[in-house]
């Protein structure tokens, strides 16, 4: 069994809940903060390299056999690629940030969320109580946007742009996450066990 499968809801979900408020504390106290940097992210390369870089580390752990590593999952009938898929990952990684260095943030960041849906996905899943659908129901549309960013990056570029003139909607979205993780951390402490 592999370690995300084994984590409990309740933490998982609490934490979740945190991340979200305290995100959406960030964007309703900083908006013009938020806004400018939102405006600005999709065009800096390096910042693109250096969260292609965590994606890249993470699916290394994921790959690299060895006792101490716990997040070494099974390839199954893959298991003969594991030390091709292990290589290619710095190379991907270099050629994808010397070479692709236009909308880089975009696909990095798209590539992080995949990977970063996982780990609560795992704890909801087949797990009582039906509360625990919203954690996939949050996760289902960020990972459809996430897949659009990965395969089309400049619609990240195009959908912040068009963001960032709408400060209303901004503050909109970071209300409901707020409410949302609001909700989830009450679930977690009040019914997830």
């Amino acid at each position: 069994m592999h370690i995300y499968e084994s984590l409990s809801l309740a933490p998982t979900g609490f934490t979740m809940g945190m991340v979200l408020m305290l995100l959406s504390l960030y964007v309703l106290l900083r908006p013009e903060h938020f806004r400018k940097s939102l405006a600005a992210v999709h065009a800096k390369s390096s910042a693109g390299t250096v969260l292609l870089g965590i994606d890249f580390i993470w699916v290394a752990l994921l790959l690299f056999k060895a006792d101490w590593n716990v997040l070494c999952m099974p390839l199954f009938e893959f298991e003969n690629f594991r030390g091709i898929l292990l290589i290619l990952c710095p190379v991907i990684w270099f050629v994808m940030s010397s070479m692709a260095k236009e909308q880089l943030f975009a696909r990095a960041l798209g590539f992080f969320l995949l990977l970063m849906a996982i780990v609560p996905m795992s704890a909801a899943f087949l797990k009582d109580p039906a509360t625990r659908i919203l954690i996939p129901l949050w996760w289902y549309p960020v990972l459809t946007v996430a897949m659009f960013w990965v395969g089309k990056p400049y619609l990240f570029r195009d959908w912040m742009n068009w963001l960032v003139q709408r400060p209303r909607l901004i503050s909109g979205i970071a209300v409901f996450n707020f409410v949302y993780g609001l909700l989830i951390c009450t679930c977690a402490g009040l019914f997830w066990q």
